[in-house]
């Protein structure tokens, strides 16, 4: 071809014909930037093929994730709605008067209260590649892109949350390791599995109903607890219905 347009070209010019071969070379011009432009837009369109068959991937391994990520979190508010529940019912029993329950009813609730600690802990592996990686870009709703690009801040925000309720479990657990009688309380709702002897002291745990710093702890917990669940661990779970909705329509 290119044979073809030169052999044409060396005819005009051995004939003279200068106007010809002005017309002629510009056509060659035009049809070389049409080729270039063709070639760009081929490019172009292969290029937005790749770009959304990778946001389709990190789509579909958002879904995933995000899936995941609800599915903890509503184990973890029940369980935190379960810990306030028994912290609630030793509040029931708090008082000056002799406390009504026994030694091993009380170990039961209060090792329901504070045996296990409240943390979320989220799969974030695809999110933080995408924002390491700079490819938050790729995705073209603008919400989605919004939401995840906050969610780092909305952890943070649980986190802390997390944090104050843990500084009330601790203290529960450290005035009942100072006035109470752990070992006591380990044999009466353990058995003997860890092969623990009697304590030869005469200390029970049930005494601590009595006390009003114990009272107090006890509302803490309580109080962050439920503030958790409601004011954070909620409106985190609304933040993952909404990414999950977007990447369900993105998807169809």
């Amino acid at each position: 071809m290119i044979k073809f347009f030169r052999k044409i070209r060396q005819n005009l010019l051995s004939e003279n014909k200068f106007s010809k071969y002005l017309i002629y070379a510009i056509g060659e011009i035009i049809l070389v930037v049409i080729g270039i432009l063709i070639a760009l837009q081929i490019n172009n369109s292969n290029e937005l093929r790749v770009q959304s068959k990778l946001e389709q991937n990190y789509l579909i391994a958002l879904q995933e994730e995000f899936e995941y990520n609800k599915i903890m979190l509503e184990k973890l508010m029940i369980n935190n709605s379960k810990y306030a529940d028994f912290a609630l019912e030793l509040i029931k029993k708090m008082g000056p008067d002799e406390p009504q329950l026994s030694e091993k009813e009380f170990s039961k609730i209060f090792f329901n209260v504070t045996l296990n600690e409240v943390v979320y802990h989220p799969s974030n592996g695809v999110l933080d590649e995408i924002i390491s990686s700079g490819k938050l870009d790729l995705f073209k709703n603008q919400d989605l892109k919004n939401l995840l690009s906050s969610w780092g801040g909305h952890l943070d925000k649980v986190q802390f949350q997390e944090t104050e309720l843990a500084k009330y479990r601790i203290a529960l657990i450290d005035q009942w390791m100072d006035e109470g009688n752990p070992r006591q309380g380990v044999i009466d709702t353990r058995g003997n599995v860890y092969d623990l002897p009697n304590s030869k002291f005469n200390i029970q745990n049930r005494h601590l109903l009595k006390s009003p710093k114990f009272d107090n702890k006890l509302t803490g917990f309580v109080f962050s607890a439920r503030s958790a669940n409601i004011n954070y661990y909620g409106k985190l779970e609304e933040k993952i219905q909404s990414i999950l909705q977007i990447i369900k329509t993105e998807l169809e």
